[in-house]
């Protein structure tokens, strides 16, 4: 081991509440301040085994240092860029919706969500798509706080209920959040 790692502290990175406060890494460092604000990427897959999302990626940041171990708190969420793909194919269209949201406990959220559909659509029918999953998503943003939300999104809840509005309007292959950030 080189001796610059030899003469740094391990420390423990554990997930929020809401996974637990389980272990999810260590991380050397010479003095905690350094860590404070840094930001690990971890696979949900990893923090909720019984999850089937395989493509999606959690953002945690380091908020709190007690002793050894470094508390975190989520910051956000991504989809693969492989994934995404793999669902827009010929003769389908992909709708995206951009928004910013404001959640129960007063946390702004970026949203970033995309709607596949079967087949290509006209411009009407995407513009009312997209207005009804912004009605839907701030809705459940404003009745929710920050972490409920984003479980929500995790449980895939808010997907099946958008799903099943917009279906009325077109039939959809699939609805996903491709990415979130907090804001705050």
């Amino acid at each position: 081991m080189a001796k610059s790692v030899a003469q740094k502290d391990w420390y423990e990175i554990i997930a929020p509440d809401m996974f637990d406060k389980s272990k999810i890494t260590e991380t050397p460092s010479d003095r905690k301040e350094k860590i404070e604000k840094r930001t690990i990427k971890v696979g949900l897959k990893d923090l909720v085994p019984t999850s089937n999302k395989y493509y999606m990626d959690v953002f945690l940041q380091v908020k709190e240092i007690e002793g050894k171990k470094a508390h975190t708190e989520l910051v956000g969420l991504s989809t693969s860029k492989e994934y995404v793909s793999k669902l827009v194919r010929r003769r389908s269209d992909r709708i995206d919706q951009v928004m910013n949201v404001k959640t129960k406990d007063g946390k702004k959220v970026k949203v970033k969500i995309m709607a596949v559909t079967i087949n290509n659509t006209t411009t009407s029918t995407k513009k009312s798509i997209r207005k009804k999953i912004k009605e839907i998503v701030e809705e459940k943003a404003s009745k929710n706080d920050y972490a409920d939300f984003m479980n929500a999104v995790f449980q895939d809840e808010i997907q099946r209920e958008l799903k099943d509005v917009c279906k009325k309007i077109y039939p959809l292959k699939k609805i996903e959040f491709r990415k979130t950030e907090l804001l705050n």
